[in-house]
Order: C-alpha cells, then sequence, then structure tokens
C-alpha cells in the first residue's frame, strides 16, 4: 500500500510539474555553427559585399592564413558555397568566385521587378489611404537623402548597403510579410550582382529613385509601381551589358562538368 501510494504521489507531482508555466524570457539552447559554416558564411559576407569579385581565385592556404584555421574547415567551406551556388570548384583548378550568367541575372532580377514594383503600389495605396505612420515616410525620405549623397562617392560598397537600405524600406512600408519574406529570398543575390555596376549606375539609379519616392509619396500607386518596375529592369540591363565584354559567367558552360565531385 505504501508503495502504490508513493507512486500515486510522484505521479501527481510529475503531472503538477508539466504544468507548470515556464519563466518568462527564458533563453533557448542552441549549439554553436560549426566552423565550416562559419567559414562560409565569412567568405560568403565579402562575395557579396564585392571584396571578392566574380572569378576571383580562392586559395586554401590563403583563406586558412587569413582565417586563422586549418586548411580542412575551409575546404568543406568551399563545397558549402559550391552547393548554393556561391563558388565554382573547377577540377585541378581549386575554387573560384562564381560569375553569374545572364539567366541567372534575368531570374533573379526578373522577380525582383514583380515583387517591389508590386512593394512600391502597395505603399503608394496605403499613403493614399492615410494608413502609414507619417514617422515611416520620413524614415523613408531619411534613407534616399543618405543614399543620394553616397552616389557620388565612388565607393561601392557604402553605393550597395545604401541601395539595399532603400529597396528593403520600400519593400516593408506596406506591412506585407508575404511579400517581404520573399523580397528577402534574394536579397543577397541582388546585392551581390548589383555591387558589379553599382559604382557607374549609381547617379542614374539614385535619380530614379527619387522619382519612385515621390510617387510613393505622393500616394500614386499605378505611377509607383510603373517606375520601380522600369528601374529595376535598368539595372538588369546594365549587369546584361556586361556579358559582352565577358564579365559574367557563359550560360552555355555546363558548371557541373567543372565541378568537382
Amino acid at each position: 500500500m505504501m508503495a502504490v501510494g508513493l507512486t500515486d504521489s510522484m505521479d501527481s507531482a510529475m503531472h503538477s510539474s508539466s504544468n507548470a508555466k515556464l519563466p518568462r524570457g527564458l533563453r533557448r539552447v542552441t549549439r554553436p555553427d560549426p566552423l565550416r559554416v562559419e567559414i562560409a558564411e565569412s567568405i560568403k559576407l565579402h562575395i557579396v559585399s564585392g571584396e571578392l569579385s566574380f572569378g576571383t581565385h580562392l586559395v586554401e592556404t590563403e583563406l586558412a592564413l587569413a582565417l586563422g584555421v586549418s586548411r580542412l574547415p575551409v575546404r568543406e567551406a568551399l563545397q558549402l558555397l559550391a552547393q548554393d551556388g556561391w563558388v565554382d570548384l573547377r577540377r585541378g583548378l581549386g575554387a573560384f568566385v562564381h560569375a553569374p550568367t545572364v539567366k541567372e541575372v534575368e531570374e533573379v532580377f526578373g522577380v525582383r521587378t514583380v515583387l517591389e514594383a508590386e512593394a512600391a503600389k502597395q505603399a503608394a495605396l496605403k499613403v493614399a489611404e492615410g494608413k502609414i505612420d507619417p514617422e515611416r515616410l520620413e524614415q523613408l525620405t531619411k534613407i534616399f537623402r543618405e543614399g543620394q549623397a553616397e552616389a557620388l562617392s565612388g565607393d561601392g560598397i557604402k553605393i550597395v548597403d545604401k541601395n539595399a537600405e532603400l529597396h528593403s524600406a520600400i519593400v516593408q512600408l506596406p506591412g506585407n510579410s508575404v511579400l517581404a519574406e520573399m523580397a528577402a529570398l534574394i536579397e543577397e543575390r541582388v546585392r551581390w550582382f548589383f555591387g558589379a555596376i553599382a559604382i557607374t549606375r549609381a547617379p542614374a539609379s539614385w535619380e530614379e529613385h527619387a522619382l519612385v519616392v515621390e510617387a510613393i509619396l505622393e500616394g500614386k500607386a499605378d505611377r509607383a509601381y510603373e517606375l520601380m518596375a522600369e528601374h529595376c529592369d535598368r539595372s538588369r540591363l546594365g549587369l546584361v551589358d556586361l556579358s559582352y565584354s565577358g564579365f559574367l559567367g557563359n550560360d552555355d558552360a555546363e558548371r557541373s562538368g567543372n565541378t568537382q565531385k
């Protein structure tokens, strides 16, 4: 009887504890990323920023020395980057920063145009309906002015950063979480590709930004849509033009044929 009573008491205690409320602010337990993942993220950051330009040879020994690690995790990191299309592994030659092809540019900027033109339209509609906080519109204007000031700086990284910040602000403005999530999926690729033309395109780009922002602030939805679509398409054409100088990758080449298995 005592054993049964003890068991019942334990069951009752366990049941009570399972219904207890967890303390607020309880931190989730996370596992640190493997070293190869940290290295891959570090390399990708420099690829996206343009510091490692299209076609740059990524030498394992040099990367290992710069990062203060051994060659093995660097090799593993390059394999991860190759899987995601940031790096090409060429048999017998090593690793190189991937040069996007015209097809890749067309695909990424085609999606970007659809998403961001719609975001500009929805933002302008919300402005016309008085549904956007004036402080958010002031912040949009502030971001635009800061970017405009950088347009002639000749600093490609800053130009890309400000360009991305303005486009992100416009995408976030209508409060459409699905649209914002979809745009975020290609944001890194857009930054990466745009970096190749950022300095030369900047003056015209920010003139186009001025018209887009103006249309949004005036609540002109159709005009905002058209202007943003034209703006994104001009950047696409600027990148496609690089293919004539051999700056982009070759659509006809099978990347898998040049990749180590």
